[in-house]
């Protein structure tokens, strides 16, 4: 009943022809010199809205945080400091990460700039033919190169001590076309030492490791590849049992996989350069 009463209360609002919902109004008019808003997710719940924005700079998507979005429950200041803490994180060179344009104050809040690449979200709207089922009908080498791209940004995030936090297969975009996949999303992303503090950490169930449940618990390198193992388990598998008889994949692959998400971290890999180097071993034994 709450739930319902807060969306009855939303205000729609349309930016060049393009609805979007917000809690208060809020003054976009920042917007109008990179062009026109072909696209708007006003349904994120990290207190963001995105657009997508084509004009003079060419086609852009523009993280904004400081108006009040329908699904955050938090203060729009407390958005605005989490975009702002994550520009370092995006100011890294890796063709696996979406890559930083500019960042700045933008009215009462702060947005941060990207290209927008004509690229698929992996987690697509319901009724949608997703990229996740075009990916499984790629040919294996190419879907491999996805994963591994993936991975690798996830190891070199991991040298430099950074954890993944709230991921999931709505952080990443797919291009067809030229076999890639782009990281648009690590906002939470921490340094460690991190630390469980909220009980249950954001993001989808299907991805959060055990430590991800528990106060206090500490989140580390065996966390992030604990997410990478259920990201193969969506190319591959199904992420909800990771029963080997849903496995469409190598089944030297599905061991990797398997070990990767196991409950405790004892029994993982000891960190990501062993699990990927334990992956890309499966993948050099598979017949592709």
């Amino acid at each position: 009943m709450e739930r319902e009463q807060e969306e009855r209360r939303a205000l729609s609002f349309l930016a060049d022809g393009i609805p979007y919902q917000l809690m208060e109004e809020c003054d976009l008019s920042w917007l109008r010199p990179y062009g026109r808003v072909f696209f708007v997710n006003d349904q994120l719940y990290s207190g963001l809205l995105c657009f997508g924005v084509e004009g003079p700079y060419g086609r852009l998507l523009i993280k904004y945080a400081g108006a009040k979005t329908v699904n955050y429950r938090g203060k729009p200041s407390d958005a605005v400091l989490l975009l702002k803490n994550a520009v370092p994180l995006y100011e890294r060179k890796h063709p696996a990460l979406i890559q930083l344009l500019a960042h700045g104050q933008a009215d009462e809040g702060y947005a941060a700039i990207y290209p927008r690449r004509d690229a698929l979200p992996f987690r697509s709207a319901p009724n949608q033919l997703s990229a996740r089922e075009k990916v499984r009908r790629l040919p294996l080498h190419r879907s491999l190169k996805m994963l591994d791209m993936v991975f690798d940004l996830h190891l070199s995030l991991a040298q430099d001590g950074i954890v993944a936090v709230n991921f999931s297969d709505g952080n990443i975009l797919i291009d067809l076309g030229s076999s890639e996949a782009l990281l648009w999303d690590i906002d939470y992303y921490r340094r460690k030492p991190a630390v469980n503090d909220r009980g249950r950490m954001w993001g989808s169930s299907r991805f959060l490791a055990p430590e991800e449940y528990v106060l206090g618990a500490a989140l580390d390198e065996s966390t992030t590849l604990y997410n990478m193992a259920a990201l193969a388990f969506e190319f591959y598998g199904n992420n909800e049992d990771r029963a080997r008889e849903s496995w469409i994949g190598p089944s030297q692959l599905f061991e990797v996989a398997k070990m990767a998400t196991r409950e405790s971290k004892a029994d993982r890999y000891p960190s990501m350069r062993s699990f990927l180097d334990a992956w890309r071993d499966a993948v050099g034994r598979c017949r592709i």
